[in-house]
Order: C-alpha cells, then sequence, then structure tokens
C-alpha cells in the first residue's frame, strides 16, 4: 500500500510538472499600452457569436483563460477577436473621457484571465474572412509597435481526417477530426448542427463549426464556452499605422519576440550601449 501511494504521487508530479512547463513555454512578454477602441466601423451584421476560451486552467472560470475570444459569423464574413481586449480598450475610452486632463493613465485598464501583464500574439491578432482569404491585423508587443502589420492568407488550410469519435459540447453532438498543419497535429471537434466552415484562429473546412480543438501536446486550446443566436455588428477599427507584411515575417518577429524581447526589440544598456536580452522558453502554435 505504501508503495502504491509513493508511485501514485510520483506520477502526479511528473504529471504537474509536464503541465506546468507546457504552461511555462507561451513567453513573458510586455502588452503594449492600451490604443482604446479608436475610429471604426460596421462591415456587417453576424446572426451568430461564438465564445471561446483559449488555453483555460479551468473552463468555468474566465480568470484562469489566457484570453477569452468572440467569434463572429455573418453571412460572407467573420471576425474573431480578443473579448478581454475590447473591454480592455472600452475602459480605457471611458477613462479618458472622465479624466481628460490626466498626465498618466492605467496600463492595464481591465485585468482579464490570467497572464494578463503579458502580451501574446494569439490574444492581439484579430481575424476577419471574407471571399475565401483571412486578413489578420497583428499588434505588436511593448516597444515593437513599429512593427504592426497586417497580412492575408488563403482560408481553410488544414485537410482533415474524419473520425466517427464523438462528444458533447455545449450540448451539441460534435465529431472528431484530425489534421498536420504547420508541424503539429490538432484534433478538432465540430458539430454540423451549426453549419458554418469556421473555427478559432484560422481553423476551419470541416462540414460544421469547430468547437474545439487542441495540439496533440495540449499546448494551445480552444473551447466554445458560450454561443449566442442575435444581430452583432461586425465592426472594423481603423488599424492606424499597420503597414502590409507577409505571416512569414511576422510570425518570424513574434517568435522572437516571445523568445527573447529585449534584444527583439532592441532594447540597449544605459551604460555599456549593449542590446539586453532575456531568453525566454517558447513553444509556438505553428512550428512553421
Amino acid at each position: 500500500m505504501k508503495t502504491f501511494s509513493i508511485i501514485t504521487l510520483t506520477l502526479l508530479f511528473i504529471c504537474f510538472s509536464l503541465t506546468l512547463h507546457a504552461q511555462e513555454k507561451q513567453g513573458r512578454v510586455m502588452r503594449p499600452n492600451s490604443r482604446g477602441i479608436g475610429k471604426c466601423s460596421v462591415i456587417g451584421q453576424a446572426p451568430i457569436k461564438v465564445i471561446y476560451a483559449l488555453n483555460a486552467n479551468d473552463i468555468n472560470d474566465e480568470h484562469t483563460y489566457l484570453d477569452s475570444q468572440v467569434l463572429l459569423i455573418g453571412k460572407g464574413l467573420s471576425k474573431l477577436y480578443s473579448r478581454f481586449l475590447e473591454l480592455n480598450d472600452s475602459l480605457h475610452d471611458d477613462f479618458i473621457k472622465q479624466n481628460p486632463n490626466a498626465n498618466s493613465m492605467p496600463r492595464i485598464c481591465f485585468s482579464g484571465g490570467r497572464n494578463s501583464q503579458y502580451w501574446s500574439e494569439y490574444q492581439f491578432t484579430d481575424i476577419y474572412s471574407a471571399n475565401g482569404i483571412y486578413t489578420c491585423y497583428a499588434t505588436m508587443p511593448w516597444a515593437m509597435e513599429r512593427y504592426n502589420a497586417f497580412y492575408t492568407e488563403p482560408m481553410y488550410q488544414q485537410h482533415w481526417t474524419l473520425s466517427d469519435e464523438q462528444l458533447s459540447i455545449l450540448g451539441y453532438d460534435c465529431q472528431k477530426a484530425t489534421c498536420l498543419w504547420r508541424g503539429r497535429t490538432f484534433e478538432a471537434w465540430f458539430t454540423t448542427k451549426i453549419p458554418t466552415r469556421l473555427g478559432p484562429w484560422i481553423f476551419g473546412g470541416l462540414p460544421g463549426l469547430i468547437l474545439k480543438i487542441y495540439d496533440k501536446d495540449h499546448l494551445y486550446t480552444w473551447e466554445a464556452v458560450e454561443i449566442k443566436s442575435g444581430n452583432f455588428p461586425i465592426i472594423k477599427s481603423e488599424y492606424k499605422g499597420f503597414v502590409k507584411d507577409t505571416r512569414e515575417h511576422v510570425y518570424k518577429l513574434q517568435v522572437a519576440a516571445n523568445r527573447d524581447h529585449l534584444r527583439t526589440a532592441g532594447a540597449r544598456d544605459y551604460q555599456s550601449g549593449q542590446l539586453k536580452s532575456k531568453p525566454y522558453p517558447y513553444e509556438p502554435l505553428e512550428k512553421e
């Protein structure tokens, strides 16, 4: 009995260590200052609104999410964005209105989720889809705002293999599908009850909405926590200062920032003039 307990505790410790190790490989990068909502325009309407939890430690507690993300599904048009950042930008604008003479303002007005002081490219990217094309607006971290950019890529790039496995998510019967994409194997659960080929991030192409998806190492997981019907405006920001770029270049900058933000941003020591460096382990969603 004692031997069994020791083995059990050892296995639990190993599992916990592996989980912690995976969580630690998400970078520690300073988030940029809040820019507020700014100028924007309504570009469409969405009858379906899906809210996803990104990397939730507890699916029932949004304070444990890395991010809460919204997918608005319209007719031939969609938008994916961070709900936490939307709330933060709204509070930023409210602060400015209520304190017009303020010399400074809080860096983070709304601390949603865990690691809210840090930047993540999966949170700071707005993704629009239309006419078979994704347009991604990538906001860079603090001291790298000069690299804010947008790029395009074709939709439905994943080639899926369907399985007979079933799972219920939010009361919807879901079917399993797998794919190998950009160096990782992904498992997705989709429902044909919501006939759209969309999903979180730039995952899609299945005969139904993706409600849950994760890589086989469980470094990144999106899971739907709420689905709403209504008439939701799809709003597009001005994205002032964003320049056209390629996915490959933006990807390299994002990975470099996660692995060594100070060096990538060009920070230098005040006395020596040498580039500062503080490496950090990081595993991106896409390996290529």
